[in-house]
């Protein structure tokens, strides 16, 4: 088995487990959403200031929970848009964070928190040279503190592409998980699948146009 379908297989476990996780998690936030208010200060101003704060937290070190858990506790909160627009929010805040931190203390810090190993695969992956679409495409390839990091590392970026190409890779996912969120079960696997397929579709391409 070659790297690539090594690599392809832990992604695709990856996606699979989150997915599960994300459904299970939207399922008991619906059954509890009136526990959920009272915990979170029935959905405050300063519940939704530290749902933008735990956000960009998890970007910045490197914890996969915000897309899993964050965004169904904001659904039954706040509704799909006002959640959306958070973790929009909390997602560009953190990847910005991120970015200056690679740039600013370099491997030391990057290898430290993703590992050796996805560094340099990360490397081998970003496009050559300061492109800005090549970066809103891996946006929805890529988790966002990863790559975050990766290209405050590897690239010459500058700071405003940087920051617009973020805002718009995730922007689509902001949207999709918060709305998703509030589907019936049927409805989120059935999106779940398309949005899978999607993904194993164009990473393919990609890893295949970069070989």
């Amino acid at each position: 088995m070659d790297r690539f379908s090594r690599s392809s297989f832990r992604q695709i476990g990856s996606y699979l487990l989150f997915i599960i996780a994300f459904v299970t998690v939207s399922y008991v936030a619906h059954q509890y959403q009136s526990y959920i208010s009272l915990l979170l200060d029935n959905g405050s101003a300063m519940g939704a200031a530290l749902f933008v704060f735990l956000t960009a937290l998890f970007v910045v070190f490197v914890i996969p929970l915000d897309i899993v858990f964050l965004i169904p506790l904001g659904v039954s909160l706040w509704g799909p848009l006002a959640t959306a627009l958070l973790s929009i929010l909390g997602w560009v805040f953190g990847a910005s964070i991120a970015f200056g931190l690679a740039r600013r203390y370099g491997p030391p810090l990057v290898t430290r928190l993703i590992g050796p190993e996805r560094v340099m695969r990360l490397a081998e992956q970003l496009p050559k040279g300061d492109f800005f679409w090549p970066i809103v495409f891996l946006r929805l390839l890529i988790p966002v503190d990863v790559l975050s990091y990766a290209l405050g590392l590897f690239s010459t970026l500058p700071w405003g592409n940087y920051f617009f190409a973020t805002l718009i890779g995730v922007t689509p996912f902001g949207f999709f998980f918060s709305f998703v969120g509030v589907l019936p079960f049927w409805y989120q696997i059935f999106a779940f699948a398309i949005v899978f397929i999607g993904v194993l579709f164009f990473l393919a391409r990609y890893t295949k146009r970069n070989n």
